[in-house]
């Protein structure tokens, strides 16, 4: 299997190395899109539970994504080979931040459970900041064929910006402090101190952005 994730702002890619599912001896959810197999909706019902078991928000399912994960899974099938959607970002569209895992073995629980004990796979799926979900399946010859693609949209709604008209900078104290760092994988101390400075300065440098550390209502904007 492999994990795949793209961040527009970032101009990044993280790939996992590719394992081979059949190596590994080893709720409540998102509804799947109208015509969804049964494969896709254990896949998206095990997803989803295991983001809100976590606190984390379930994804919503997107018929354009589940469109671009189908001919992935399809492709891979009929290749019989293992590997990540060259054109992923473009086949997405209105995308900020994109990702893909990619796997096969003998069901979907299999599959799943073998994701979840991946680092980079399982990051994509527990992503608090992915928001969508698309996920395709084939069945040939008894293994299952899957590709999960991950999204964030692009546009950002104006009232996440009104909400925020000040600066957070070094000393701030607060709910917003601790939501920032929340963002940025740090511990939620809501002390805005150096180390909380140097997260936000590399968040904004990755965005081409001078990186000054501080977070005014356009880091804010991007950030959520």
């Amino acid at each position: 299997m492999a994990s795949n994730r793209s961040r527009r702002s970032l101009a990044a890619v993280l790939t996992a190395l590719s394992l081979v599912l059949a190596a590994f001896v080893t709720g409540a959810a998102t509804a799947g899109p109208a015509g969804a197999t049964s494969v896709e909706d254990t896949f998206t019902a095990k997803l989803n539970y295991a983001r809100h078991s976590r606190g984390i928000p379930r994804l919503t399912v997107r018929s354009s994504l589940v469109t671009v994960a189908r001919a992935q899974a399809h492709r891979m099938a009929d290749r019989n080979t293992l590997y990540h959607n060259p054109n992923l970002t473009t086949d997405v569209t209105n995308w900020r931040w994109v990702g893909e895992n990619v796997g096969y073995g003998p069901d979907a629980l299999t599959v799943h459970v073998a994701f979840m004990q991946s680092a980079p796979h399982r990051a994509n799926i527990l992503d608090r900041d992915y928001t969508e979900v698309g996920i395709g399946a084939v069945v040939v010859n008894g293994r299952v064929w899957v590709a999960e693609v991950f999204r964030r949209p692009m546009r950002i709604t104006t009232s996440s910006v009104a909400t925020f008209s000040h600066t957070l900078r070094q000393g701030s104290t607060g709910a917003a402090v601790k939501r920032v760092q929340g963002r940025l994988n740090l511990r939620q101390t809501g002390y805005y101190g150096t180390y909380t400075r140097s997260a936000v300065s590399r968040f904004q440098k990755a965005q081409g952005w001078t990186g000054r550390g501080n977070v005014g209502p356009k880091t804010w904007s991007r950030l959520f």
